[in-house]
């Protein structure tokens, strides 16, 4: 049995024989202090937050925490149905998974039912006694917990009863997004917001110091089911030259596909002739479709499949000869249903900070994602809106995450995608001007796709919706380069402005007519 000492937010007596039992009120100085005594007492184990007359299980919350090592932190089942983070992130990230109201429940973890490791309070401050309440303090220590790779479940305590969580103060929002996102979007919130409550006092706080947690034994894991029916999916369209590498480097693979298939989109007159008996070594399955499309190739090819986990890439990346096993690895190390890869992409620069530490996936990458095969048995497959337009990898991950799978991000299972100048996307004029572009050339600007419009119409609020177009309207005046080269692009994107936002509003237009016929998700069929 786990050690699991109890604080009771309240001064009520329980006899609890599975740990210390420790009091406090529920007041942040207190709740710290009595924190930093049960770690004095023991570092081992875990702590039980609890402020109620009805106790959890014990035995429960140890088959809890058996039932999987990866995990840090538990959390009790109460979502309200609505978005709990403070509503000043809608002014920096807007279309995040982990923002999206009716998707994530981590904003709705309240502090009563909390269960930690107490490594992780050892080795990251808890609550940050600057906010005015435990209910602000503790969303902003699971969104910082988030990013340096503490991964939370859930579980439900039975006969608890929560109240309507308050409104969170506007200096406790400027905090959030100061702390968490620094001190550019803290300005820009104050802009937007216009308010300046506490703005003097708060500009000049820093953030606590966070340490990434170690998840590094994943790699060392003896890998169980050496005979996984791994599917690779490959949509390709006019790239031959670059998916003959892919095929070269599936056939070198630690752990061989149980079946790779090919969907060439390719125009007839162009199309090459593949003899699948050349790829025998990876079960090679190639098929031809006379009407190019991302989503509606994606379906065909999952619905001749048969293995019980699907691998995406792309027709124009490169990678290691331990691809396949290291997402293996990686959802049965950490018990996930999709493992999310990272791509090093060409002329875009290294990726971003977060996407360089394991933890929960806020993106679901089609060229470079494992996914089992019974999770899209749940989720659907891919929306035919998506066809020809962006975001068909983020509307199926939204729906995977809602359907509370578990996915993870993993840096280490990285691939090189060359982005080649013909074929995918491109065909359909969806991908001519990419961010690395935008960011590369003074007359590029990255304007939303129709599809982009419509996933948020789809997945999020209207206050979402709206902020999105913002912040990409500004995203026009960015660039990489000096002094002149930035100055430019500005002065060339103002000129542009008026142009910008009437595209965006004829592409609002048609993505709200979408709303008439879509979504068309079609379901997995069964296996041949």
């Amino acid at each position: 049995m786990n050690k699991i000492d109890l604080v009771v937010l309240r001064k009520n007596s329980f006899d609890w024989k599975h740990g210390n039992v420790f009091h406090c009120d529920e007041n942040l100085s207190v709740i710290a202090k009595t924190v930093t005594q049960s770690i004095a007492v023991s570092e081992e184990g875990y702590i039980l937050f609890v402020n109620d007359d009805q106790l959890p299980n014990a035995e429960m919350l140890d088959v809890q925490i058996e039932k999987d090592r990866s995990i840090s932190a538990w959390y009790d089942v109460h979502s309200t149905g609505k978005l709990n983070w403070p509503n000043y992130i809608d002014f920096v990230s807007p279309v995040n998974y982990f923002n999206m109201a009716c998707i994530s429940d981590f904003s709705n973890i309240l502090l009563h039912g909390f269960l930690i490791n107490k490594k992780i309070l050892m080795e990251n401050t808890f609550l940050d006694e600057r906010f005015s309440t435990v209910d602000s303090a503790m969303k902003e220590w699971v969104y910082r917990s988030i990013y340096c790779g503490v991964l939370f479940q859930h579980y439900k305590l039975e006969g608890i009863k929560y109240s309507e969580p308050k409104p969170i103060a506007v200096a406790d929002q400027l905090r959030f997004i100061k702390y968490r996102f620094g001190t550019k979007w803290f300005l820009w919130c104050a802009m937007r917001s216009f308010k300046f409550d506490g703005f003097l006092k708060i500009k000049n706080e820093r953030s606590k110091t966070v340490s990434n947690i170690d998840h590094s034994l994943w790699r060392e894991t003896l890998l169980k089911n050496t005979q996984a029916k791994v599917t690779v999916l490959i949509p390709t369209v006019e790239r031959y030259p670059y998916l003959k590498t892919v095929l070269k480097q599936l056939g070198e693979q630690t752990i061989l596909p149980f079946e790779t298939i090919v969907i060439d989109q390719t125009p007839k007159a162009e199309r090459q002739f593949f003899a699948a008996a050349d790829f025998s070594k990876i079960n090679l399955k190639y098929f031809e479709m006379e009407e190019a499309g991302q989503c509606s190739s994606r379906n065909f090819g999952l619905n001749h499949s048969s293995g019980d986990y699907i691998l995406f890439i792309d027709d124009d990346v490169e990678f290691e000869s331990d691809l396949i096993e290291k997402h293996l690895k990686c959802i049965q190390y950490f018990n996930a249903d999709v493992s999310c890869g990272v791509c090093d992409e060409v002329g875009a620069g290294p990726v971003p900070k977060e996407f360089t530490m394991i933890r929960h996936s806020e993106v679901f990458p089609t060229n470079n994602g494992m996914i089992k095969r019974e999770i899209l048995k749940k989720s659907g497959l891919f929306d035919l809106a998506y066809d020809k337009g962006q975001r068909a990898d983020g509307d199926l991950g939204a729906r995977v995450f809602k359907s509370g799978a578990r996915m993870i991000l993993n840096p280490a299972i990285r691939l090189l995608h060359h982005h080649a100048p013909c074929g995918g996307l491109r065909k359909h004029k969806a991908r001519t001007v990419t961010f690395a572009s935008s960011r590369q050339h003074i007359t590029h600007f990255r304007m939303p796709h129709i599809t982009e419009l419509y996933f948020a119409k789809i997945h999020c609020s209207k206050r979402q919706q709206r902020e999105q177009i913002i912040l990409l309207a500004l995203g026009t005046f960015s660039i990489r380069g000096g002094l002149l080269r930035k100055a430019a692009k500005v002065f060339y994107a103002a000129l542009m402005v008026p142009s910008f936002f009437y595209k965006i509003y004829k592409r609002n237009r048609e993505a709200n007519k979408m709303l008439k016929s879509f979504p068309q998700v079609p379901t997995l069929q069964n296996k041949n």
